[in-house]
């Protein structure tokens, strides 16, 4: 889905790379900033849908699937069947990558994000489609989600601080403060809080492989990877 075509405002939730000397464009403002979306650079890869540009990059024992994999392995499945139910077909893209742990050991998180998959559709305030969380900061502070139009036949990624999932789900499976939870609960969802982030999943999980991977060359003194520099370089020049 286009950013003109996008029924919600566009920006990219991310973390800070002032790290690595992008202090004007992406200055650290908290846990996560909502950034210009026009100011992002090309991605530095064609998006063709089978993950080619991440399939072989090293491996990591701390990465985004590792927290719910046995969890996943039993919502996607579960998942597939709603939405036939709707009849509505998932995006191959998404379908490929959520059942591929292999791809998940590749991308890590400098705020450890988790993949967390809901195993059915929820119905967006906004735009008429579906809403399926696939990712959540480990602190509650963002979700993500995969925004189907109303046919399934577009998507994007969006994000929101809000949770939306099954009406049997709740995103800490084992609260540590009931009187927080039952308060985080009581809040009403606001959907003008709902913001556009990519215009595919693939693009969305590239974006933010890449990022990531440049916030830990820069803030271990690894070396940076050549599409990183290239991503760095165009940011700087804004976007171009």
């Amino acid at each position: 889905m286009l950013p003109s075509e996008s029924p919600f405002p566009c920006y990219w939730w991310g973390t800070s790379l002032e790290n690595a000397g992008l202090s004007d464009v992406r200055p650290d403002v908290g846990t996560y900033g909502q950034y210009e979306f026009d100011r992002l650079p090309p991605l530095p890869f064609e998006m063709r849908g089978d993950f080619a540009w991440l399939a072989q990059r090293p491996a990591f024992d701390h990465n985004i699937g590792e927290e719910r994999a046995a969890e996943i392995a039993f919502a996607l499945p579960k998942l597939r069947d709603a939405a036939n139910r709707l009849g509505i077909r998932l995006p191959e893209s998404f379908t490929r990558f959520m059942g591929s742990p292999e791809l998940h050991q590749r991308v890590r998180s400098n705020t450890d994000c988790y993949l967390n998959l809901c195993d059915e559709l929820v119905r967006s305030p906004i735009g008429g489609g579906w809403l399926v969380r696939f990712l959540a900061d480990s602190q509650g502070c963002r979700f993500w989600y995969l925004y189907l139009t109303p046919d399934g036949s577009d998507h994007a990624v969006v994000s929101s601080r809000d949770f939306y999932g099954s009406e049997t789900e709740q995103w800490q499976d084992e609260p540590l403060d009931p009187s927080e939870t039952e308060q985080w609960q009581d809040e009403p969802l606001d959907p003008s809080e709902i913001v556009y982030n990519a215009e595919s999943f693939e693009a969305f999980m590239c974006r933010f492989w890449l990022e990531n991977e440049i916030w830990y060359a820069a803030s271990e003194k690894t070396p940076m990877l050549d599409v990183g520099r290239e991503y760095i370089e165009r940011y700087r020049r804004g976007g171009a």
